[in-house]
């Protein structure tokens, strides 16, 4: 199991990033490498920015006499099987590090240890984490934490003791059970009823489904929290169907152009922020400078930020609103 409450402090992770991109040494002839980057949910806002983020770092180092030729590919959104075969072929084509953003902590271990820790090709992880094998450079979310604010800013919009529950699509992500553990600890902590979790596949059409269920079910709950932003715009659309957006407060994890303007119109409550550009191009600055003997910085934690409607305009210009590099 990773350590995945690593004891970095944000300040510090960047302050030894930098440090890691500075001191890389510098070559008299240039050096080819080959790097796959192996994603799930390749076409989300997040992914995309996790490889803009690679893609930033590709291009400094050119400028250091380092060229680096990038794979990225996409296993898509529910098979994580698909990974596993992209991790595959990766391998085969002779890479010469692995970016990964495992889909499932679990299914992708067997071939990181098989295949790319057994031929001593570095891993470096950018989020969620793994459940066996080896890596360079790990960095992730501080995901209890981004668990912990949701949990608060829903506290300080629900009735006390009013019952909340979570919609939990990631039962085999460590990041995902943290993020769990951190709403319902805190949650329980500042006075609310936490309800058992439901377990679904994500989908706009499921999470509305499981919303009209819960309705049913549990008729006076009062917040909701997701661990994916398009759970919380299929609940919405639920809500507002049966005219319960005003009672069923929902708050998510990750930020898109659409969860952006529902935030902003009241139809979410909120959302827990992360930082997939930066994950990206510290994947890639570590990596690089293991494969070119640099200073690697083995584990970064990353702080998360919370979006509501008031903070809304500070995080207008964010790449997972824009599209933007």
């Amino acid at each position: 199991m990773l350590n995945r409450r690593s004891a970095f402090k944000y300040a510090l992770a960047l302050s030894a990033l930098t440090a890691v991109i500075s001191s890389g040494p510098s070559f008299a002839e240039e050096k080819k490498f080959t790097i796959g980057y192996s994603q799930m949910w390749g076409t989300n806002p997040f992914l995309l920015a996790q490889a803009a983020g690679a893609e930033k770092a590709v291009k400094e180092w050119a400028d250091k006499g380092v060229a680096v030729d990038m794979i990225v590919t996409n296993a898509g959104d529910t098979d994580v099987n698909k990974q596993v075969a992209d991790l595959e072929d990766l391998y085969a084509r002779g890479v010469d590090g692995l970016l990964i953003f495992p889909g499932d902590s679990i299914v992708v271990g067997d071939p990181i240890v098989n295949l790319y820790n057994k031929g001593k090709i570095p891993v470096a992880i950018t989020d969620i984490g793994i459940e066996k094998g080896d890596y360079v450079h790990f960095n992730i979310t501080d995901n209890y934490k981004g668990g912990a604010l949701a949990a608060q800013l829903m506290a300080k919009n629900v009735p006390a003791g009013a019952k909340v529950i979570t919609f939990d699509h990631l039962p085999n992500s460590t990041a995902g059970q943290e993020r769990r553990r951190g709403f319902e600890e805190e949650a329980a902590k500042l006075g609310l009823t936490v309800e058992p979790r439901k377990i679904y596949t994500l989908s706009l059409e499921n999470a509305r489904r499981l919303m009209e269920d819960t309705l049913t079910s549990i008729p006076d709950v009062a917040g909701v929290f997701f661990m994916n932003q398009v759970g919380g715009q299929g609940a919405a659309s639920a809500l507002e169907t049966l005219n319960k957006a005003d009672s069923v407060k929902l708050v998510a994890f990750d930020l898109d152009p659409i969860s952006y303007g529902m935030v902003k119109d009241g139809k979410l409550l909120g959302l827990v922020v992360q930082k997939p550009f930066e994950m990206g191009y510290a994947g890639m600055n570590n990596m690089v400078a293991s494969l070119t003997g640099g200073e690697v910085l083995k584990d970064m934690q990353i702080e998360p930020l919370i979006l509501s409607k008031e903070t809304a305009a500070d995080f207008a210009n964010d790449p997972q609103v824009t599209g933007g590099k």
